[in-house]
Formats: structure tokens, sequence, C-alpha cells
């Protein structure tokens, strides 16, 4: 269905300054693949207004002033869905030009609403936080900055000059889950080494080059380089090694909780990613109508759902944000010399390979009930919870539900055929940090288990194609710093421990943590446990012993060494009673 875009109710010089006052926070940016040398702000605002917004209509092929979006709202509906949350259906894509993105954003900042279709992307920019007039909006805040960075970079690439439409971007949403008597049968003929699990341990305080042993690989050093004093090194948020997707540990929608509640950098891994990439977020805003506020909402892209070829703009992130401040245009976004020929839906085009996104939920938000006990939050951040060894097939955040929902978003026939050719050209690899043991609270060991399987099991439908999962292991992640120390086994845990208090000292900005999270009231370290929560076995000690056997006979070792674990006091880490039981043959 195609909208026409409503009158803008500001100039693109008044939306400017609404991020940059009078220009103060603006620093002009010079980008390495881009033309027009160095970019001040009224450079942008010029080239924003009379190239983008009254240049050649980059939607011109869909009428004058209008914007296509999927629109499958059943007529007898009167066209509006029941329950509105997304524009994409489970399997749908859409694909707009690197310039029609930008577009988007333009007219979103001028008040340019799109009539008949409330998208999120205007709504949220002008959205005050608690809905008070008088606190910020994003528009005037980090994400209004991150916003005018992507302009900045459009107004110097290239392949948008003379009206060009440069590379083209896709946001695709997989499938409905499999039947999970299916899955189960998969798994028993799927080895668990097509996962092709990676690690990398970034500042952890474990010898990174010894790896976690059996027989696991590394990741390239590409994609794994240790932080220096002032600045990220090279993880799955920062990017480095090209074409390994960034996985975004989102909730049910993308981008996490920032709907009203903030305009700037903060919360979780989710929230934070937004501001980086801009790109997504202008996605998965505009790509929902969820509403009205207050009732149905908030207006973002559900997932699970991949955003192929968007990039990160700015230095300073990566999976401990303890650089975030620094916030810094990066002179060296490509701008072309990432782009790679693709295949959608039988036309060639070209798309940026260098930061593939994919956002999905782990199937366990809220399993401590809420409010969250005080001390089962506690207990949950050391893995001593015993709702987090939850392996009851009836109910809804169990074990298997972890590994389907990694399934479902990985496995490529989850997405529409037409779409594939492209995700096989554009991703080589998974990158990822303590899925389902962040702020959701699940236990690192139990998580990281879930993952490996239904990888195992994903990567064997990429027809052939090898799709590593790379997991990196933090002493202190944005989200639960200090849990993931307990995939190690005893001494590297201890070391990581140690390292988690050292390294977050002074850096409480880096993370989100509820009072109750903290192992005691006053004490401002935010490390999730001590050395005493060290198991015996690691990573490398589960890989030895079940490295060369099924994804199946893991799945079943795993049920069978926590049933009836359900209430009954935690005393043995998940890998020292997985080690200690007696094997499971699949069947």
């Amino acid at each position: 269905k195609k909208f026409k875009w409503a009158p803008p109710n500001r100039t693109v010089q008044a939306a400017a300054h609404l991020a940059f006052p009078g220009g103060d926070g603006w620093q002009d940016i010079a980008f390495a693949e881009g033309t027009g040398g160095s970019w001040t702000l009224q450079a942008v605002v010029n080239w924003v207004d009379q190239e983008l917004l009254n240049g050649p209509d980059p939607f011109a092929e869909d009428g004058p002033g209008r914007v296509p979006l999927p629109y499958t709202a059943p007529k007898s509906q009167g066209g509006k869905f029941p329950t509105p949350r997304d524009q994409l259906e489970p399997g749908q894509w859409v694909a707009y030009s690197r310039r029609q993105v930008c577009f988007i954003v333009a007219k979103s900042f001028v008040g340019a609403k799109t009539t008949g279709y409330e998208n999120g992307l205007e709504r949220f920019m002008f959205k005050h936080v608690g809905g008070v007039p008088t606190n910020c909006m994003p528009a005037s805040g980090d994400f209004g900055r991150a916003w005018w960075t992507l302009l900045a970079s459009c107004a110097a690439d290239p392949g948008l000059a003379a009206g060009g439409q440069g590379p083209v971007l896709v946001a695709a949403k997989a499938l409905d889950e499999p039947k999970m008597s299916e899955l189960r049968d998969y798994a028993d003929s799927t080895p668990l080494s097509g996962a092709g699990l990676r690690t990398c341990s970034y500042d952890d305080g474990t010898d990174a080059g010894a790896g976690l042993g059996g027989g696991l690989g590394h990741v390239p050093a590409e994609g794994c380089r240790q932080p220096s004093s002032t600045g990220p090194g090279a993880d799955f948020m920062t990017g480095g090694l090209q074409g390994q997707a960034t996985q975004d540990i989102s909730a049910n929608f993308l981008g996490g909780y920032v709907y009203g509640n903030t305009c700037n950098l903060g919360g979780g891994q989710d929230e934070r990613l937004m501001i980086y990439y801009p790109e997504v977020s202008a996605l998965t805003f505009f790509l929902s109508e969820a509403g009205p506020d207050g009732i149905y909402g908030p207006p973002q892209l559900r997932q699970p759902a991949w955003i192929l070829g968007a990039r990160r703009m700015r230095s300073g992130i990566d999976g401990t944000c303890f650089f975030e401040n620094t916030f810094q245009v990066d002179p060296h976004v490509p701008l072309t010399s990432d782009l790679i020929d693709v295949r959608l839906a039988n036309a060639s085009l070209k798309m940026s390979g260098s930061k593939p996104f994919l956002a999905f939920m782990s199937e366990n938000q809220g399993f401590l009930g809420w409010p969250e006990p005080d001390d089962a939050l506690r207990r949950a951040r050391t893995n001593k919870e015993p709702k987090q060894r939850d392996v009851d097939p009836a109910s809804t955040m169990s074990f298997e539900k972890q590994v389907r929902a990694w399934y479902r978003a990985v496995a490529l026939p989850s997405y529409d055929k037409d779409v594939q050719p492209a995700l096989k050209a554009v991703v080589t690899s998974l990158g990822v940090g303590p899925w389902g043991a962040g702020l959701w609270w699940g236990d690192s060991q139990v998580s990281l288990l879930a993952s490996w399987i239904g990888h195992a099991m994903a990567a064997q439908t990429w027809d052939g194609q090898p799709l590593p999962l790379d997991y990196y292991l933090y002493s202190a992640f944005t989200e639960n710093p200090g849990n993931q120390c307990l995939v190690h086994s005893s001494g590297q845990c201890q070391a990581c421990m140690q390292r988690c208090t050292k390294a977050a000292a002074g850096q409480q900005h880096a993370f989100w943590m509820p009072g109750a999270g903290f192992r005691e009231v006053g004490n401002p370290d935010p490390c999730a446990t001590t050395a005493a929560d060290c198991g015996q076995h690691g990573l490398g000690d589960v890989a030895k012993q079940f490295g060369q056997q099924t994804a199946g006979a893991l799945w079943k070792a795993v049920e069978k060494s926590l049933a009836g674990a359900a209430g009954q006091p935690v005393t043995s880490s998940v890998f020292d009673i997985l080690l200690s039981a007696p094997a499971v043959v699949a069947k």
C-alpha cells in the first residue's frame, strides 16, 4: 500500500537545531570514502533541504509524494489490523534504497507524517520522555544526533550523488515457529559440530590466545581484538569481521524499551545498538504503527527480524559499553568499499555487507515473576535460581523453547525464498554475547547450551554454506556483568571475576542494573559473582565430551540432567551436573 506524505511542520534548519542547538555538539566530519570534504552542519542541512527533500523523489516510481509499505490487513477489517503491531507479517520483507531510508528519516525530522499510517519513527522522534512536555525527546537527544550522522553520510555518499539511490537495505521477518516434535527429530540427526562454535575471550581476564579447549575454534583475529585503555577492540558489536552478523538481544520488539522512556544512550545492549546503528532504528520504528499509545505498542518492529545493509555509524561501542561516552562519528564508515552483489527477488542489487543485523529474543522474559523478587534476582545472577533450569515441556519458558527460539531466528527457511540469496551472500557468521542471560537473568550456561544446539540445526539449513557461531565471553558485558564468567572452568572463572571487579570500577554508565541486582546494598560493584560461585567445569569440558555427538544427544542430556530440579536448591553448576551424569544416547 502507498501512503502520502503530509506537509511538514518545521524546517530542516529547525530540525537540525533540535539535535544541535546553535550548532553545539556538531563535529565537522570528512568521510574517508565520501565526497564534499569536511561536512559542516549547515552543509548537511543544505543538502537535505535542496537535494534530498526537494530534489528527485526517490519514491517517484510509486507515485508523486508517496511511500510504499507492506500492508496486508483484510478489507473485511476496514484495512486495519485488529491489533496493529507491525507492517511486516511473518515471512514478509521490505527493501528500500539507502537514499530512500535517508529520505524517510528527513521527512520524519521535519514532521511530515504518513497520511493513513501512523508510523512509529515520526512518533518516536517527537515523543517527550514520560509524556511530560518539558522533558527531552529523541529528536533532540542522542537518537537525533545519530540520525543526523546518517544524513551526513548520505550527503557525502558518492552513490547518492545526482539523485542516485545507492545500495539496498532489507528488513525481513521470520515465519512462525516450527513444531517442537519436528525440531527434536531433526536434532537427533544433526551433528553438534555443525554449529562451527568459535570463541573470543574479550577482556575477560583469561589468556585470550589459549582458548577454552575441547576442540573449540577461535574467532578470527580481525573479529577478536582486545580493547585498550582508551577504546574498544573488535568484537561482535564493533564489527571488524566482514559479514559477521550482530545478534541483538531484543525484547519482543527491536530497540528495547526506549519508546517514551529515553532520548539518549542507556539501557541494555538492545537499546544502545539502536543509536549506533541509525539505519536499524529508523526501519525499526518506521515499519510499525502499533498503537494508539497506551493501548497497543510500542511502534517497533517485532522479532525475529534481519536488517541487511545497515552500518555502525559512530565509534565507541563494544560489548562492555565502557567507551560509549566518546560517541564520535566514525570517519571510516563504509560508503562504497563494502558493497557486494546480491540477488533479491530475481533482481541484481548492491548491498553493504559489513554488518548484518539479526534481532531476536530468548523465551524467558519474566520467568522470575513481576515484580522480580529481590532474593530470586540475586540468585539468578549467580546461576543459582532453580527456575533457570526449567526443562518441563509444558512450560512456556523451558529449555526447549530457547532452543526453538534460536533455531527459528537463524534458520534460512524461516525467511522468504526471495530474501534467502541475499542472506547467503551477506552473512558469513553470527556473533553473539550472553543471549538469554542478560537482563532476562537466565543461566549463562543453560542459555549457551540452547544457542549451541539451536545453531547446529539452523546452520545445516544454509544449503551447505558454513555459518559459524562466534561466541564472545566478557568479564563485564553491559547486561548482567560478571555472570558470563561462570561459563569458564574454575581457574579461568576466578580470573574472570577478578577482572570484572577491576574493569567495572567507575563504569556505572555502562550498565543498567536494578538495585536488587547488586550483591550487597550500597556496594557499587555491578559484577554478579565472586570466585566462590565458580563451578569446576567450563565450556571446553562440555565441548570435549559432546562436541562430536549430535545436537539431540546434548539436548537430551541437558533435560535428563536437570529434570526435577525445579524448586530444588542449587548446589552445582549445570555444566558440573551435565558432565557427572551418565551418557544419553540419541535415538
